[in-house]
């Protein structure tokens, strides 16, 4: 009786101890202090809706993207007729900027400090010394 309690004791140690959520990753770009950036809930478990075959003439799309660590983001464009901004989710972090040029293929977007250019199938977001490249997930 005694060894069957600590091998369900064990167990359930086990269990509650070997799941470590990794909340690690590119925290590189994301700066607090001029308040762009937006803290979403940490186990938060919504999402923006992603579809595939997306159509990049519709006001509003969310594509996912990859970056050279393996770490994911979303990417939202909206391309209104009030609003041209371009949002970048990772980390539960949020960054958001307007467009400031825009060319057939891409663009580029601005606030504050960070600059991040769109183009063909990447997203480069620069600020200051920080570099982030991203790269459109296969199969988007």
């Amino acid at each position: 009786m005694k060894k069957i309690f600590i091998l369900a004791a064990s167990s359930l140690l086990l269990l509650t101890f070997s799941c470590k959520k990794n909340t690690e990753g590119n925290k590189s770009i994301i700066k607090q202090e001029n308040g762009y950036s937006e803290d979403l809930p940490k186990d938060s478990m919504t999402t923006p809706a992603i579809t595939t075959g997306v159509n990049t003439d519709a006001p509003e799309y969310t594509e996912r993207y990859v970056a050279d660590d393996g770490s994911s983001a979303l990417v939202t464009f909206k391309n209104t007729p009030k609003e041209k901004t371009i949002s970048i989710r990772s980390n539960n972090k949020t960054i958001s900027a307007p467009q400031k040029e825009a060319w057939p293929k891409g663009g580029v977007y601005g606030n504050f400090d960070i600059t991040i250019v769109a183009k063909n199938d990447s997203v480069t977001i620069t600020q200051e010394k920080n570099v982030i490249h991203l790269k459109k997930a296969r199969g988007q």
